[in-house]
């Protein structure tokens, strides 16, 4: 059974259109893993975050093949083999991906303060 979102998305907002593909903690950084163009495979995604867990990661993965952010490529091997890259829409997030990063960056004050010195 899948997840249905309690709160339906609203149609009239933009802004709330795109955040209903990048809301959960892990689809911005997913999306910044796999932007080289290069298939990565579900284990090396879970290595590239490890704060993770492979269950949401697999989760988030799976509902971004569904709204067409990533392709998934299943080869017909024993033992059977995939692989995630990122789509052209998934590309086209990049660019906001990359102004969050930015903005992060600009201000990582805010976040020390809030949550202490790196160790």
């Amino acid at each position: 059974m899948a997840y249905e979102k309690k709160i339906p998305v609203d149609l009239d907002c933009p802004l709330r259109l795109t955040m209903s593909l990048i809301e959960s903690k892990w689809k911005s950084c997913i999306l910044d893993e796999l932007r080289s163009g290069e298939p990565l495979r579900p284990s090396e995604i879970h290595k590239r975050l490890p704060e993770a867990t492979p269950r949401v990661l697999d989760i988030q993965l799976k509902e971004m093949v569904e709204d067409g952010l990533v392709a998934k490529t299943i080869y017909p091997e024993l033992p059977p083999r995939s692989e995630y890259k990122i789509t052209d829409l998934g590309m086209s997030l990049i660019p906001i991906i990359d102004q969050m990063l930015s903005w992060g960056r600009e201000h990582f004050d805010i976040f020390e303060r809030k949550y202490g010195k790196r160790k």
